[in-house]
């Protein structure tokens, strides 16, 4: 873990977290979307649910993202450095 995340997690730290742009939009939006969703009828339990779910497969897909773009990156480097006249 980096050390100013671990920072930012811990209580009475001096470090200050903000948030950028886009995470701060994707809160307002799914807020705003749970709002909708409880406002439409949809029960609250079943709301949390969806969101959960929603987020836990979000964090899987973008490891499972940043996982298969690394090896891909790392590949192609081995095979153009092995291109390269020594």
């Amino acid at each position: 873990m980096h050390d100013s995340v671990a920072l930012c997690v811990v209580p009475d730290s001096s470090a200050r977290c903000q948030l950028g742009g886009a995470e701060a939009a994707v809160i307002v939006v799914v807020i705003t979307v749970a709002a909708a969703l409880n406002t439409g009828g949809m029960p609250p339990r079943e709301v949390l649910s969806l969101l959960g779910a929603a987020g836990l497969l979000s964090v899987t897909v973008t490891r499972l993202a940043t996982g298969a773009a690394s090896r891909v990156l790392r590949y192609l480097a081995r095979v153009q450095s092995a291109s390269l006249s020594r």
